[in-house]
């Protein structure tokens, strides 16, 4: 598999506080079959802002650190940016906070709201060359109330990150929901574990996984857990299914059941 979300570089954000956090973390993530991370920190205007270059250069750091420790796991380097109109400053194009430097850049929405200008920047990227991946948008709660928001978005290209604790309950009833239905309505471009450390929040995506192929088959687990991950990393295109409409899903209780017994 290959993790486009994580927060596993030390000391840059609210995520590793050490390399020895990195460390554990990465043995987590390879022993549950990842085997490339991407390490995606908060790039929030007024909050954290990294350099590009302190990015890569952690990156660097952390798979020396690999390497001495026989940990088989690749990182890259890439950023989760803040949907502000003021961070579009620092974005000219391809590269810098993009995946592995490439074409796609992982966007955050704030919270608790959708701003207004949300199209403007999604928009000004692509008009710059840039295919836009939003995180996390299960968790968001007026996506959760009313998904329909995002299918347009998706008709227009942008791209969607699950969260693969969410799938499976860890986050919450609402959503684990709103990721089922997300998943069987082709709004599912990617899983990412999201992790911010080696005790909470870990990089497990197996149990996501096991659900992903309960729901909707071998074939499209693995476009979404490895083959669309694979093309981003190589700055490739990907094909998007146009979606018309919401599907209705049933209930899966016991995955919330499983998900509360593993902790």
């Amino acid at each position: 598999m290959i993790d486009l979300h994580s927060h596993i570089l030390p000391g840059i954000d609210d995520g590793a506080k050490t390399m020895e956090d990195s460390l554990a973390m990465a043995r987590i993530a390879l022993d549950n079959g990842t085997v490339v991370i991407a390490a995606t920190p908060h790039v929030i205007e007024g909050c954290w802002l990294p350099d590009w270059s302190t990015i890569q250069n952690l990156c660097r750091e952390l798979s020396l650190e690999l390497r001495r420790e026989n940990i088989a796991l690749t990182v890259i380097p890439g950023a989760e940016v803040a949907l502000n109109m003021d961070i579009l400053d620092l974005i000219k194009g391809p590269g810098p906070y993009c995946i592995n430097g490439g074409k796609y850049m992982l966007v955050e929405l704030p919270a608790t709201h959708i701003p207004q200008y949300t199209e403007e920047f999604f928009f000004t990227l692509q008009a710059r060359g840039i295919s836009p991946i939003l995180a996390h948008p299960e968790r968001h709660p007026q996506i959760a109330h009313n998904p329909e928001l995002i299918v347009e978005w998706v008709n227009k290209g942008i791209l969607m990150q699950v969260n693969g604790p969410s799938l499976v309950g860890k986050m919450g009833d609402r959503a684990m929901k709103t990721a089922e239905t997300l998943l069987n309505s082709n709004l599912v471009h990617f899983f990412g574990s999201d992790t911010h450390g080696p005790k909470t929040r870990t990089p497990r995506l197996t149990e996501a996984q096991a659900k992903s192929v309960s729901l909707v088959g071998e074939k499209i687990t693995r476009q979404i857990f490895t083959d669309n991950s694979s093309a981003v990393i190589s700055s490739d295109d990907i094909i998007i299914t146009d979606v018309q409409k919401i599907a209705v899903v049933k209930k899966h209780g016991i995955w919330k059941r499983i998900a509360s017994m593993l902790g």
